[in-house]
């Protein structure tokens, strides 16, 4: 007969196998509101689109020969791609199914600089609105853990467009004074981003 302790890890990866099986043939093992998870997982794919226009975004401003500003919007792809792997964990730490989507190419038309951050506006004042309509379905569906979730981007999305509606200001303000343009490029170039997932 094994030892008492060999027999313990043996019970344990038996009845590990046993669950790892069970959820592989039977599907997620989850209590979250398929409602819910459908309605994150669509999240998820906005906050990967957001990722990839501001990184076309960069690459754009980065040509155009302000490389501050291609870095400031590079640090919002990262930020971006962070907020989508946060949902994604959610999905995961509740045993839901997570689906990562396929994402289109950004399209959008630009002349100028200013452009690209008036449509960066445009943009966050979009993802605040899902952000706002996803924490009103959780409350409807009584979705507790999500909504503390929630809470975080709602906070978030209030910095966020500030911070580009002061950049928009700035640059309106600037009008075609290259002077004035390179010295926001100059402390654009210094954002660093904390990237949660």
């Amino acid at each position: 007969m094994p030892a008492p302790h060999k027999l313990s890890a043996c019970l344990k990866i038996d009845c590990l196998l046993t669950v790892i099986h069970t959820r592989f043939r039977h599907g997620y093992d989850t209590t979250m509101n398929p409602i819910i998870v459908d309605a994150v997982n669509k999240q998820i794919r906005l906050e990967f689109e957001s990722a990839f226009l501001y990184l076309a975004f960069s690459g754009n401003l980065r040509q155009y020969g302000l490389p501050g500003m291609g870095h400031w919007m590079r640090e919002q792809y990262r930020e971006e791609c962070g907020h989508a792997l946060r949902f994604v964990s959610h999905l995961e730490n509740r045993r839901a199914k997570v689906v990562i989507p396929a994402v289109s190419a950004p399209v959008y038309s630009w002349e100028t600089p200013l452009d690209l951050f008036r449509l960066a506006l445009e943009h966050e004042r979009k993802i605040t609105a899902a952000i706002h309509e996803l924490l009103t379905l959780c409350r409807e569906e009584k979705e507790y853990a999500t909504q503390c979730l929630l809470f975080d981007y709602v906070k978030e999305q209030v910095e966020e467009e500030l911070q580009v509606e002061e950049i928009v200001d700035i640059m309106t303000l600037c009008g075609t004074r290259i002077d004035e343009l390179l010295s926001l490029d100059q402390k654009l170039a210094a954002r660093t981003t904390q990237v949660w997932e």
